[in-house]
């Protein structure tokens, strides 16, 4: 990651479980300040379970402790899973703006955009579970009720036009339960046209 960054890339990693995010954040620590954009079916803010700190339910609990980590905005959380409600109100504490599915579609891809803090640079973390099990099936905790692969990609196309992307993860995609493949596909799908939409707002703004 911190070669990537200091080659001037855009650090593109791809999971694995959630814990990936956590040494990626970690490597932003001389890049300046940075918002994170979470789409995730779960908060993933244990603070320790298990005697586990750095798993894959504490990435935004340890992405938050830092210092140039401005706050969080995750969209799609629908399911308590590990973070219980203690970690929600400390998610609070820490700048952590939660928006539900059914809260995103309230609001619509607009309304959404205007709760990210304007000029910030992003790093955006997709947990593949964010998505509908019913059409990514292949992950290890899959969440029914979660968002459609247009409602994503708008507002991934959104913040590639209104901010700079410093950095994306996507994760939890689990080849054992994808027995079709169309989990994989998805993936790559959302990632390459993420892609498209970040260098074609790069060559807009010249």
């Amino acid at each position: 990651m911190r070669a990537a960054l200091k080659a001037g890339a855009l650090p593109v990693t791809i999971g694995g479980d959630h814990s990936i995010n956590i040494p990626c954040i970690r490597a932003f620590d001389d890049q300046g300040p940075i918002h994170i954009l979470q789409i995730d079916a779960h908060l993933d803010f244990v603070d320790v379970r298990h005697g586990v700190r750095h798993g894959h339910g504490n990435p935004m609990r340890r992405a938050a402790e830092k210092e140039y980590v401005t706050g969080i905005t995750a969209l799609g959380i629908r399911n308590v899973s590990s973070t219980s409600k203690d970690g929600y109100d400390a998610a609070r504490a820490m700048g952590d703006d939660i928006l539900s599915v059914r809260q995103v579609r309230k609001l619509g891809t607009e309304g959404v955009l205007a709760r990210i803090p304007a000029g910030a640079r992003l790093y955006v973390t997709i947990d593949i579970d964010g998505f509908c099990p019913s059409i990514a099936p292949g992950t290890g905790t899959p969440s029914h009720g979660g968002f459609l692969y247009y409602e994503v990609l708008e507002i991934l196309q959104g913040v590639a036009k209104a901010h700079d992307i410093v950095g994306i993860d996507l994760v939890e995609v689990a080849p054992d339960y994808d027995r079709d493949g169309t989990t994989a596909i998805l993936a790559a799908q959302v990632l390459l046209n993420f892609l498209g939409f970040i260098f074609h707002a790069r060559g807009q703004r010249g």
